[in-house]
C-alpha cells in the first residue's frame, strides 16, 4: 500500500493520476504509481515537472524484476494501479501469450528497477 504521506500529484490537463510526490520542500522525490524513486529530491517544483514528464512515459519503458530466488529479468509493465503493477517477463526482448506473468503491490521496493 503506498504510504498516506506520499502525496497523489494529478496531470492538470486531464486529472490523470501521474504518481507520488514524497517529502516536503526542499526534498521530494517524484515516485512513480507503484513508488519507483523517478529521480533523486529536488524542489516541490523540480518534482512536479519529473512526474509531469516521466510519470506515465516511463510505464514504457524496460524493467528488471528480482525474482523471489534473487534472479534479475528483464520485464514491461502490463499495467499499474496505485495498490500494485502488472509485469510480464521478455526473455530477448518479447513476450508471448506464455511468457510469465508477475503481479506485485505497491510500493514495489527493490524488487523492480529501470533497466540500465
Amino acid at each position: 500500500m503506498i504510504p498516506s504521506t506520499w502525496l497523489p500529484h494529478y496531470r492538470g490537463s486531464d486529472g490523470e493520476l501521474v504518481g507520488y510526490l514524497d517529502g516536503a520542500d526542499p526534498a521530494v522525490t517524484p515516485r512513480t504509481l507503484f513508488g519507483y524513486a523517478l529521480a533523486e529530491a529536488s524542489s516541490g517544483a523540480d518534482a512536479v515537472r519529473v512526474l509531469e514528464a516521466r510519470g506515465l512515459a516511463c510505464l514504457g519503458d524496460r524493467w528488471d524484476l528480482v525474482l523471489d530466488s534473487g534472479e534479475r529479468v528483464p520485464v514491461l509493465i502490463m499495467s499499474a494501479y496505485a495498490d500494485g503493477v502488472v509485469v510480464v517477463e521478455t526473455e530477448y526482448g518479447y513476450y508471448g501469450p506464455d511468457s510469465p506473468r508477475h503481479t506485485l503491490a505497491a510500493p514495489t521496493g527493490d524488487r523492480l528497477t529501470q533497466s540500465g
